[in-house]
């Protein structure tokens, strides 16, 4: 009898344990997160903005992971960032809450003293690699990113660099601008080709994206008064050198500033750069505060 009731215990016991082994698992009573939605190409309403902003502007030439010989050049390793630091910096970009803008964005919200997200930033290009369409365009559209690439239109379709094809396909998250015709030093050429450079890169972007090509990026950033004044009467609203900090409401809309992102760019100064924005922000508003409280203790003191 023993026996018997201690096998029906034991069968008991077996099925028991089969059936919570294949008993699906409660679910939980809280709320599951929504999926997150996608990246919108413009900022939302609910994004601060200002009309005293200051926007780094990033410049970026090829993004590919270089041969040993190639990386033994040192122009090339300081022109190249490695696809998994440009992910990794675009990714902080996103993660910090960064606002992508284009350059038409900031040098329009220049001209027309418009606001734009206090925390922000841009993605420039240049010389129009191919690179950029086969490493960097998967990233940005990873990520919701915008940028910018300057192009020279002579190269266009040249070994290394972009074809029509790849400008076209990588719209309208990537804006276009001019990095002249042949990328020569414009300081050092005569007013005919200075204004060739100029103007004939201006028209063949503008025919073949139908519409209109406001910014320029001067060749390594290169630039004079009279490379100024031809910019200007060739119809350009912007133009893009080197140096020189965050964008401001206050640049001259043709000596626009951007900050060189090089092969050896570490992690922190990176950062030092992309917060470089939010920085001077800070500090205007702490100056027109203490202004303020000057202006107001005036009477007092009287």
């Amino acid at each position: 009898m023993k026996r018997r009731n201690s096998i029906f215990l034991t069968t008991a016991l077996a099925l028991l344990l089969c059936c919570l082994a294949h008993r699906p698992f409660p679910q939980p009573r809280y709320a599951t997160r929504s999926p997150i939605p996608p990246p919108s190409a413009q900022p939302s309403a609910t994004v601060p903005m200002t009309k005293d902003f200051a926007v780094p502007v990033l410049m970026y030439h090829r993004i590919c992971d270089l041969t040993p010989q190639e990386a033994r050049s040192r122009l090339t390793f300081d022109l190249t960032v490695t696809p998994a630091n440009f992910e990794a910096q675009v990714r902080y970009l996103k993660a910090q809450g960064f606002t992508f803008l284009t350059a038409r964005d900031v040098e329009g919200a220049i001209r027309e003293r418009a606001a734009l997200p206090v925390k922000s930033v841009v993605l420039t290009m240049d010389d129009g690699y191919q690179d950029n369409f086969a490493q960097a365009f998967p990233i940005l559209q990873k990520y919701g990113a915008r940028a910018t690439m300057f192009l020279v239109t002579d190269t266009v379709e040249t070994a290394g660099h972009l074809s029509w094809g790849e400008v076209q396909a990588m719209r309208p998250q990537v804006g276009y601008g001019s990095h002249t015709v042949h990328h020569y030093d414009l300081t050092q050429l005569a007013p005919s080709q200075l204004d060739y450079e100029l103007v004939q890169s201006k028209r063949v972007l503008e025919g073949r994206l139908g519409e209109a090509v406001p910014d320029i990026a001067y060749p390594s950033g290169a630039y004079n008064d009279q490379v100024v004044a031809r910019t200007r009467a060739a119809g350009y609203l912007a133009g893009w050198k080197k140096g020189g900090g965050p964008a401001t409401p206050t640049d001259e809309p043709l000596l626009l500033p951007r900050v060189r992102v090089r092969g050896c760019t570490t992690v922190a100064r990176f950062r030092q750069m992309v917060w470089s924005g939010v920085s001077v922000q800070r500090d205007h508003t702490a100056s027109r505060l203490a202004r303020s409280r000057t202006r107001r203790a005036r009477p007092e003191a009287a």
